[in-house]
């Protein structure tokens, strides 16, 4: 009889043990990038200075939005605070997927929007800031991380 609860006692330990083993946690592999959103940033960037045979930005950030986008097909509105409620909003900023707008206030650290970029990817976004002037910056620099609203999917 005691053989029979060590041997019940060891399989119960083998059993548990083996449910708290750690085994890896797995994510989900990302969703694949649209078409349309990889389009989307290939026209971004053809507006960058280095960029041989650049194109000449438009005059401010919300109408280079506008632009790239309407090259695919794809029509928002015109100002920045308009094209905050364009598209489907993404809880978190750990959700920005290539082609999706992102939203900051203006010069001014507020809550309302005033300024639009497009993500590229890694924490990269690419936007207009001045007359003239398309870049590629960091979300995550102390001028756009304190200035961050939101973002929006437009493109499914």
């Amino acid at each position: 009889m005691r053989a029979i609860s060590r041997l019940g006692a060891c399989a119960a330990l083998a059993f548990f043990a083996a449910g708290c083993a750690t085994t890896p946690h797995r994510r989900r592999p990302p969703a694949p990038v649209p078409k349309l959103a990889k389009a989307a940033i290939r026209i971004a960037k053809s507006y960058l200075p280095e960029e041989e045979g650049r194109r000449v930005p438009p005059a401010d950030c919300s109408e280079f939005v506008q632009k790239v986008f309407a090259e695919d097909g794809i029509k928002l509105p015109r100002t920045s605070r308009e094209m905050s409620r364009a598209g489907r909003p993404l809880a978190a900023a750990s959700e920005l997927r290539m082609g999706d707008l992102v939203f900051f206030s203006g010069s001014k650290i507020s809550r309302t929007v005033g300024h639009v970029g497009i993500y590229v990817n890694n924490g990269i976004f690419i936007h207009l800031p001045d007359v003239g002037e398309v870049r590629m910056e960091s979300l995550y620099s102390d001028y756009f991380r304190k200035r961050y609203l939101t973002a929006r999917r437009v493109i499914e």
